[in-house]
């Protein structure tokens, strides 16, 4: 009698570790692929064609944008910044050309500033072509909403390349 006990106590408590142990296999295949949803998903984002990050821009500061440049096919995009200067957003745009060293931002890309889905029309527009430097300056002046919905600022290349910054006002 002890040992039928002993023998069904044995074989249920197998019976036990083999149900765990299969739990944790479909825990772990689980896992797997969940996390190889998120790297196929992370391949796609590479893929594409359009990067973005986000800043919240304090009142009255210049404010830095970028972590890193930007480098498209025919130029590069040292720098974004941006400042709020008496109800207006003021933009600027570090840029080198690849190719073509006198020619407008115009003739590479087009920057786009939005809030809340609306496009932002440009108040001042100033794009310094100085002799000899190689860094150049786009300078935008935009007239901004609110401070309460995110603006997005967009550089489109003009074959469809485009990186984004979104920025928060406080």
């Amino acid at each position: 009698m002890k040992k039928t006990t002993l023998l069904l106590l044995l074989s249920s408590l197998f019976l036990f570790l083999g149900g765990c142990s299969n739990n944790t296999n479909n825990e772990q295949q689980s896992d797997n692929s969940s996390s190889s949803s998120v790297s196929s998903s992370t391949k796609e984002n590479s893929a594409s064609s359009q990067s973005s990050s986000s800043r919240t821009l304090n009142s009255d500061d210049e404010m830095s944008l970028l972590d890193s440049s930007w480098k498209f096919d025919k130029f590069t995009v040292h720098q974004v910044e941006a400042e709020l200067d008496d109800g207006q957003l003021e933009v600027k745009v570090s840029w080198e050309p690849k190719s073509e060293k006198k020619a407008p931002f115009a003739n590479f890309a087009q920057v786009k500033v939005t809030q809340a889905g609306t496009t932002l029309n440009s108040v001042e527009r100033d794009d310094d072509i100085d002799e000899g430097e190689q860094v150049r300056d786009l300078d935008l002046t935009y007239d901004y909403k609110n401070r309460t919905d995110q603006i997005k600022i967009q550089i489109t290349e003009s074959d469809g390349k485009s990186r984004t910054v979104r920025v928060n006002l406080q």
